[in-house]
């Protein structure tokens, strides 16, 4: 059994990764750390953990040694932390934006929380994409949510050469993604109806989008990213608008998404005609690690719509946290995370 320790446990992706990691056959959660909650039960902040666990969670400075740690503190939080963190666990998956950029680029984004010196590469848990550097991975970031989504879409549209280098994203997201944390806009009567765009220009996944696209596929490109916020508690829909490089058919960007998740189990494509919601949506998606994505195309215009929905705490987040985990580990991939959904929700 590899022990497991979670830092910073007590937010949603915490609650989450402990609701997965609690029931993993391969892992044994030794610790949770929380300040506000240190001595108490898991299930005080989480009540779906109500009898999964008799452990209590510790401060953050009580953390152990462990075979692996997986941090869910807010940005900064590892960074702060590095210098201790690294000596504890022979392996640590983060999920702040702490380690996901190249430092070049993670300083331009992030000039708030600058990166020490000597602090490792991590590598980039983008499973449909980076699984093969994941087994011999020590250090791994795990993708922001909303870049995740919008990664998916983009990436087999680039890599194939069939849209220009100039992308346009309107990602729509659930309140949780703003944390466990209430401020004045995420307040519940400030939040409940609401449907603002609150980052049209400068969103931090702007910088991630294309430093991973152009890590991955060669190609630099521009990326003009919005964010929206939507009456939800859980999901993201992220529509990405590609323009074509030479005129074509609907057949051809389907085929190269297609051929980009057919082994891909977490990534479902949603073909026309062959089901009675013919596009993506985050409901049915909550609670699992799936992402579904369709792909339309406007031959008057040389533009290709690609729509991806996913569960912005778990396949943007927990989910895909034990996804990397699993394959860092050698276990299946699938391991643990074969919950499917709800319908109607």
């Amino acid at each position: 059994m590899t022990r497991v320790a979670v830092l910073g446990a007590a937010g949603y992706t915490g609650g989450e990764l402990l609701r997965m990691l609690l029931a993993h056959p391969g892992v044994e959660v030794v610790q949770a750390t929380s300040d506000q909650f240190a001595g108490k039960r898991l299930d005080y902040p989480h009540p779906n953990l109500r009898g999964m666990s008799s452990l209590r969670f510790v401060p953050h400075d009580a953390l152990e040694p462990c075979d692996l740690l997986v941090s869910c503190m807010p940005q900064g939080g590892l960074i702060n932390r590095w210098a201790r963190v690294r000596e504890l666990a022979g392996r640590v998956i983060d999920l702040s934006a702490d380690f996901r950029l190249a430092p070049a680029a993670h300083e331009r984004w992030y000039k708030k929380h600058p990166r020490p010196a000597g602090v490792p590469g991590f590598v980039y848990a983008l499973p449909e994409w980076t699984a093969s550097e994941l087994p011999e991975a020590r250090y791994v970031a795990v993708p922001g949510c909303m870049a995740h989504a919008s990664l998916l879409g983009i990436l087999p549209l680039v890599r194939a050469g069939l849209v220009k280098p100039e992308l346009v994203v309107d990602a729509k997201t659930g309140s949780s993604g703003g944390g466990a944390t209430p401020d004045r806009a995420s307040h519940h009567p400030e939040r409940a109806s609401a449907l603002r765009c609150y980052k049209p220009v400068g969103h931090r996944h702007t910088g991630e989008i294309e430093n991973v696209v152009e890590r991955l596929t060669g190609t630099r490109p521009s990326v003009h990213f919005s964010a929206t916020a939507i009456p939800s508690v859980r999901g993201i829909l992220a529509t990405v608008h590609g323009f074509t490089t030479r005129p074509l058919d609907e057949a051809e960007p389907l085929r190269a998404i297609a051929m980009a998740y057919r082994e891909k189990p977490f990534v479902r494509l949603i073909r026309p005609n062959t089901s009675a919601s013919p596009f993506p949506e985050p409901g049915p998606l909550q609670g699992t690690n799936y992402c579904d994505l369709s792909v339309d195309v406007d031959p008057e215009r040389n533009r290709i719509v690609v729509n991806v929905a996913l569960d912005n705490l778990m396949k943007g987040a927990a989910g895909t946290a034990v996804h990397a985990m699993n394959l860092m580990l050698g276990r299946s991939e699938t391991e643990g995370l074969g919950f499917r959904g709800l319908h109607p929700i």
